[in-house]
């Protein structure tokens, strides 16, 4: 056999050959010739030619160029023997004319079982062209021979023909059923797009009868069929050889199938309504029947559509079918406690087949991206292809990144990300729970350790001070205990004594006081207005609702203090301010602490000490740094 780029110069050689004839028969006897067909010839029939002299080019190896230019000069082949049987006259002009017919369609017939990728490897198979074009041309020389005169045939007696040509036409569908039941995903969906081009053909061709028994020209009632198989038929071909990922052709095919399915069904409810009401029920006329046959086509509709959208995704999408059942299994097992959102990933993975593929959530504190699981990952590349945005509520959470990128593969993922946005949204949460309590637990472990070391250093001053003063004046006292009387001079001991106790006491308020300053005797907003009266810089103090809300409790009251002390010493330090502000309010159980400047700005959260954020974290609180660079800096504690 030829190869697929011989067959096709041949073919589009016969195209050309067969639309020559036409037009030498046309200016020869141009009242015979039909020049409307020789028209559709070079104009019509043209671009099927040229896509299928395109793809010989692109796929030299491939059976679907030669295919689809023979769908173009098989119906030329009818119109030039038309036109040839028109141009001769008598017999032998009808016996040319009567069946040419018939490759009409036998073009479709043949692309089917040579798409996508060749015959079929079994005999029966590849013995199914050359059964299907005998049926063909037997029926075309049947025609002819009956037209002619020579065989005396009835319509009845042409039935079987006219069977046997339907049955070679389904017979070379078949490859097409059992590529699309059995082949890889590439081939399946090649020849969904195949499908979805040829779909049309039957529904234009039931409504080319409907056209021609109500008085439509016979021409102008199929001209709908010819362009679907001319136009239609190609270009899905094209796209499903060369693109054959550009859309979800499954999907669509599903859907088409599931509204011509319930198109059908309604229409025949619908007819079967009024033919119940006008012949069932005395008195009723048409009018009448078609309301009932309404009323009952709009009652089933949508529970019907519905229905056969759920069939041709099994049958015609059976992927994706099982794509979007596998996911909503897996939300309800999320939301109902037997499945844990932080498996996302894996899920999605084994859902996509996709192992490279990776979540990305935005970290809680937003200055970073964490996996499912809360763990540090590096960020996505702005330039990746297979990149697709999480969004919850508006707001950025993260972005999937898949390892394998294609149209086909964003559609999928795109639609798994919807489905999962319960699971996607538990997961964020639980990033942020993990992350709170890991920092409540770090700041938890840190006080225990600098209280533990506090201890230490008391223990030691004490040593080393109050308690060698104690034992001195203890030593004093029992030995004016066990004389009785007082010596010459005892009582200047005893002065000694009892000022040695005065500054022991003295003592203990300093070590106290370095756990807890001593201005917050006189409240939170006296300690605060000293604190501010102390620095190099004029601050402003504005208290609201502290005093007024009631006593703030000594844990809040020490940690608001030592934020305004260390946001103030920062601000002397690092922030190059004239002015600073601090701001105290309490309002619905909360204390709220802002010290503002109007310094250089560009500092971070690390700028406050971390036994400061410790100590709002420990007291349940929250504590944020906002400090633009030019713009002055801002902390905010809640407690």
């Amino acid at each position: 056999m030829a190869p697929p780029s011989t067959r096709t110069a041949l073919v589009v050689a016969g195209w050309l050959g067969c639309a020559g004839v036409q037009l030498t028969l046309w200016a020869a006897v141009p009242d015979r010739v039909d020049g409307d067909n020789l028209l559709v010839t070079l104009v019509a029939l043209a671009p099927t030619v040229l896509l299928g002299t395109v793809l010989a080019l692109r796929r030299p190896d491939s059976p679907v160029g030669p295919a689809l230019t023979g769908l173009a000069a098989l119906p030329a082949l009818t119109f030039a023997l038309e036109a040839t049987g028109a141009a001769v006259g008598g017999d032998l002009g009808a016996a040319l004319a009567a069946g040419a017919w018939v490759h009409l369609v036998t073009g479709f017939g043949l692309l089917c079982q040579a798409f996508p990728d060749g015959l079929l490897p079994r005999r029966r198979w590849r013995l199914l062209p050359g059964v299907f074009l005998g049926v063909a041309v037997a029926l075309q020389v049947l025609l002819g021979l009956t037209a002619a005169g020579v065989l005396e045939l009835t319509a009845p007696q042409l039935l079987p023909g006219y069977a046997a040509l339907l049955v070679a036409l389904a017979a070379s569908v078949a490859p097409l059923v059992l590529r699309f039941r059995r082949g890889p995903a590439r081939v399946r969906r090649q020849v969904g797009w195949l499908a979805l081009g040829a779909v049309c053909v039957p529904v234009l061709l039931a409504t080319g009868w409907g056209l021609q028994l109500v008085g439509v020209p016979v021409g102008l009632a199929y001209l709908p069929v010819l362009a679907a198989l001319l136009l239609a038929v190609p270009a899905s071909v094209a796209v499903a050889v060369l693109r054959h990922d550009l859309l979800d052709v499954d999907r669509l095919l599903g859907q088409t199938a599931a509204w011509l399915a319930t198109a059908v069904t309604a229409a025949a409810v619908f007819a079967a309504g009024v033919w119940a009401t006008v012949r069932l029920v005395p008195g009723q006329d048409t009018a009448t029947g078609a309301a009932v046959g309404a009323f009952l086509a709009a009652i089933g509709l949508l529970p019907l559509h519905r229905r056969a959208l759920a069939v041709a995704g099994r049958v015609l999408d059976p992927e994706r079918t099982v794509l979007h059942a596998r996911l909503r299994t897996w939300v309800h097992d999320v939301r109902d406690g037997r499945a844990d959102a932080a498996g996302v990933t894996a899920m999605l993975r084994a859902l996509l087949d996709d192992p490279d593929l990776d979540l990305l959530l935005r970290s809680p504190d937003g200055e970073g991206w964490v996996s499912p699981a809360g763990e540090p990952v590096p960020g996505p590349a702005d330039d990746d292809p297979g990149l697709i945005p999480l969004r919850s509520a508006g707001v950025a959470i993260g972005v999937l990144r898949l390892g394998r990128t294609g149209t086909r593969r964003l559609r999928r993922a795109r639609e798994a990300v919807v489905e999962l946005q319960l699971p996607l949204e538990l997961a964020r949460l639980q990033v942020g729970l993990r992350t709170a309590l890991t920092a409540v637990q770090d700041s938890r472990a840190r006080l225990v350790g600098a209280a533990a070391a506090e201890r230490v250093r008391l223990e030691r001053d004490l040593h080393d001070g109050a308690q060698t003063d104690l034992l001195a004046i203890g030593m004093a006292l029992r030995r004016l205990a066990r004389d009785g009387d007082l010596p010459p001079g005892g009582t200047a001991e005893l002065d000694g004594a009892v000022r040695g106790i005065e500054q022991v006491v003295a003592e203990l308020r300093r070590l106290a006081h370095g756990v807890r300053p001593a201005r917050l005797d006189d409240g939170l907003v006296a300690a605060v207005l000293d604190l501010a009266a102390a620095g190099p810089l004029p601050v402003e103090v504005v208290a609201e609702g502290v005093d007024e809300a009631g006593p703030v409790s000594e844990a809040r009251t020490t940690t608001a203090y030592f934020v305004v002390a260390e946001a103030l010493a920062n601000t002397y330090k690092h922030a190059g301010a004239a002015r600073a502000a601090v701001r105290l309010e309490q309002v619905d159980g909360r204390l709220r602490v802002q010290v503002r400047d109007d310094g250089v700005g560009g500092a971070g959260s690390a700028t406050v000490l971390r036994t400061v954020r410790d100590r709002v974290l420990a007291v349940g609180g929250r504590l944020a740094v906002d400090s633009p660079a030019g713009a002055g800096t801002t902390v905010i504690a809640e407690l």
